[in-house]
């Protein structure tokens, strides 16, 4: 009778283990914001792991994320230029909802100083200093601008362009309305002209020059 007890009992706590066993994990709606320690900023793209179950996320470009988790959970943060951050999970929440903020901290690298040269060697540094052209410099710019030569060269290859098209168009069909349908006055009969022609004459203005 009391082997019978003692078998009864031991079915009972065996029992009672296993529905305590079968019973799923209380499931937690962990939600939050990653921001950077130094300014506040929220840091988008944030990856999110909980490492015990090889579940995660990322947070949105607003640093937000959003994903269940269970009580106990490690979840581990990390971004570039930031170092890892860890949170667990409390295991005594009584809500099914959580909110946190995750602070991350700068994670400075510092690299060794690195000085690139344009030549491979010394040498090659010294050919490139004897053989180069110096720069033009503004002064010697302005004073070849400035050449009669290409002044003259540029005055005789230069075209109207379409404001001085239309002036052009303008005065000759201003000239046309002043003859009114008339015969066009020929330079023989201005009196202007025949006294510059006359003043030339006299200052030896046609005269060849030796």
């Amino acid at each position: 009778m009391n082997h019978a007890k003692y078998y009864l009992a031991f079915i009972s706590i065996l029992l009672s283990v296993v529905l305590v066993a079968q019973q799923p994990e209380k499931k937690i709606l962990l939600t939050g914001v990653v921001l950077a320690g130094d300014s506040l900023q929220a840091i988008s793209n944030t990856n999110i792991i909980v490492r015990n179950r090889n579940v995660g996320t990322a947070s949105d470009e607003n640093g937000y994320f959003s994903f269940y988790s269970q009580a106990n959970d490690t979840i581990s943060f990390s971004a570039i230029g930031y170092k890892n951050g860890i949170y667990v999970v409390p295991e005594d929440l009584s809500r099914d909802h959580y909110s946190i903020v995750q602070i991350m901290s700068n994670d400075t690298v510092w690299l060794q100083e690195t000085i690139i040269f344009p030549w491979r060697s010394y040498e090659d540094f010294g050919e490139e200093l004897i053989t180069m052209i110096p720069p033009i410099n503004d002064e010697v710019r302005a004073e070849r601008n400035l050449d009669n030569a290409q002044l003259y060269e540029r005055y005789i290859n230069i075209h109207m362009d379409a404001q001085a098209n239309f002036k052009w168009q303008n005065q000759l069909q201003n000239d046309r309305m002043y003859i009114g349908g008339g015969i066009p006055p020929q330079k023989i009969f201005d009196a202007f002209a025949w006294a510059s022609f006359i003043n030339s004459l006299k200052n030896g203005d046609y005269k060849k020059k030796n």
